[in-house]
């Protein structure tokens, strides 16, 4: 908005400027042997100059008003062309930005497809790998689930036979270490 304030208030100190010279100009048009005693008080004062100043204010006012509705038909037509063509200009770089949307389109869609069919070939291929992980993993826990089971039937069977409670704990604690580790 700063731009336009300044923009505005340039143009209008601009025309203010112009206005004024106008008025002194006209001043000096309608007082050649300079102003005289205007308003009849016998005497040149400050008075008769803001009168003179008044009325060639007033003049160059109904010249410039004059001058505008003169202009303003012709201003009309060539901003109302201007719109126009601004128009006609949106419009067509809209059509041909639309277009070449349109254009594009196809080939952006196949290679979304193409990538889509890549992924899921990557996809197939990798499956049976993961697969075979899987099962190689799940092999692995049952062995270790199994050796885990026996030892803590060897363990029970120690301890009816009189082995130590605390050498059971500690094997079981053994197995599930070695659990942890071949599920992580």
């Amino acid at each position: 908005m700063g731009f336009f304030k300044k923009l505005f208030g340039g143009a209008a100190a601009a025309g203010g400027a112009v206005a004024a010279a106008k008025v002194v100009q006209k001043v000096k048009e309608n007082n050649p042997d300079g102003i005289g005693d205007v308003n009849e008080d016998g005497q040149v004062d400050y008075k008769d100059y803001i009168q003179e100043t008044k009325k060639a204010a007033q003049e160059v006012y109904g010249d410039s008003s004059e001058k505008v509705k003169e202009k303003a038909p012709e201003v009309t037509e060539k901003v109302g062309a201007f719109v126009d063509d601004a128009k006609v200009k949106v419009q067509d770089a809209y059509a041909n930005v639309s277009e070449k949307v349109k254009e594009k389109a196809p080939d952006v869609m196949d290679k979304v497809n193409d990538f889509v069919d890549d992924a899921k070939e990557k996809v197939k291929a990798a499956a049976p790998d993961f697969m075979d992980k899987v099962n190689d993993f799940v092999d692995d826990a049952k062995e270790k689930v199994g050796g885990f089971v026996d030892d803590i039937k060897d363990k029970a069977g120690d301890i009816i036979d009189g082995d130590p409670v605390e050498e059971v704990k500690a094997a079981a604690e053994d197995a599930v270490e070695e659990i942890k580790e071949a599920v992580e």
